[in-house]
C-alpha cells in the first residue's frame, strides 16, 4: 500500500507532522533492532567422521559458479563468479611462466598442452542441469552440447592459446574424449577460435603403437604417453600442460602443470 502525500503550508502543522514521523520512526527502529539479527540457520551438523552433506556441497558448487537458471530451467554461469576469478588467476600464472620460458631458455619447438572439458570449455551448464549426478541422460545432453557448440568458452584459456600460437608455440589438445568425437571436437574448438596444432583423443579401437595401454588407457598414461610421442618423434617440448585435473599433466613430459578449478568431478 502506497503512502498518500499530504500538502501543508502551516508551520504548526509541519512541526506536528515532523514529531509524529519521529515517533513512528523511533518505534520502527526499535522493531528493526529487535529483528535485525535473526538466528541464522545452523550448518548441517556432522556426526563423528561423517562427510560433508551432499546437498550443501551442490549448493556451494552452484554458488561458486554464481549459477542461475533461465526460463527453461537450464543452468548458466553467472557473471563475476569466484570460479571465473580463480580460472583467470591460474591462467595468468601459466602465461607468466610461458612468457618467462620463451624469453629465457626457450626450446627449439615450444609447445603447450591443453585439456578441453572444463579447461577450454565449461561443462557446468549440463552438469548442473542434472544435479551433478551423471547418468545416460546427462551424457546424451553433454554430447548434444558439444555437437551444437553451446558450452561456454573459457576465455582466459582461449586468450592464452591465441597468444601462444601467435608467438610460435604449438598448441596441442589432448583430451579424454573418445576418438569417435574427433570431428565434433575439432569443429567445436575451431568455431570458438582456438588454434589447433594437434588434437589427440582416446582411441576406441586400433590404438597407436605409442600407447602401451591401448584402448584401456586412463588419463595419466594416455596423456603422458602422447606427450612423450610428440616429444620424441616430432621434437615438441611441452613447456606446460594445463587442465582441470591433476591427471591432465601428471606422468611427465611437460615442464610444469597448471590446474584449473573444477569441483564437479574428479578423473584420477
Amino acid at each position: 500500500m502506497k503512502a498518500r502525500l499530504i500538502a501543508t503550508s502551516s508551520k504548526t502543522a509541519k512541526t506536528a507532522i515532523a514529531m509524529a514521523l519521529s515517533a513512528v520512526l523511533a518505534t520502527a527502529g526499535v522493531a528493526a533492532a529487535a529483528h535485525s539479527s535473526p538466528p541464522t540457520a545452523q550448518d548441517y551438523k556432522r556426526v563423528g567422521s561423517e562427510p560433508r552433506n551432499l546437498d550443501q556441497l551442490k549448493a556451494q558448487i552452484n554458488a561458486y559458479y554464481n549459477g542461475y537458471t533461465d526460463s527453461s530451467g537450464h543452468h548458466h554461469i553467472g557473471p563475476h563468479s569466484q570460479w571465473a576469478a580463480d580460472v583467470a588467476t591460474e591462467i595468468g600464472k601459466a602465461r607468466a611462466y610461458l612468457v618467462q620460458r620463451l624469453a629465457h631458455n626457450a626450446p627449439r619447438i615450444p609447445a603447450i598442452m591443453l585439456d578441453i572439458d572444463d579447461t577450454s570449455i565449461s561443462t557446468y551448464p549440463v552438469n548442473a542441469d542434472f544435479d551433478f549426478s551423471g547418468g545416460p541422460d546427462a551424457r546424451a545432453a553433454d554430447a548434444q552440447a558439444d555437437a551444437d557448440n553451446t558450452y561456454p568458452v573459457i576465455k582466459p584459456t582461449l586468450d592464452l592459446a591465441k597468444w601462444a600460437h601467435a608467438h610460435g608455440v604449438k598448441v596441442v589438445f589432448i583430451t579424454g574424449r573418445h576418438d569417435d568425437h574427433t570431428a565434433v571436437t575439432r569443429n567445436q574448438l575451431t568455431a570458438l577460435g582456438f588454434p589447433i596444432d594437434g588434437l589427440y583423443l582416446r582411441p576406441k579401437s586400433n590404438p597407436p603403437s605409442y600407447l602401451p595401454c591401448g584402448t584401456t588407457c586412463t588419463a595419466v598414461p594416455f596423456k603422458s604417453s602422447t606427450r612423450k610421442y610428440l616429444e620424441q618423434k616430432q621434437g615438441y617440448d611441452f613447456i606446460e600442460a594445463i587442465g582441470d585435473q591433476v591427471s591432465d599433466y601428471a606422468g611427465g613430459y611437460d615442464d610444469r602443470g597448471f590446474k584449473l578449478p573444477n569441483p564437479m568431478y574428479n578423473i584420477p
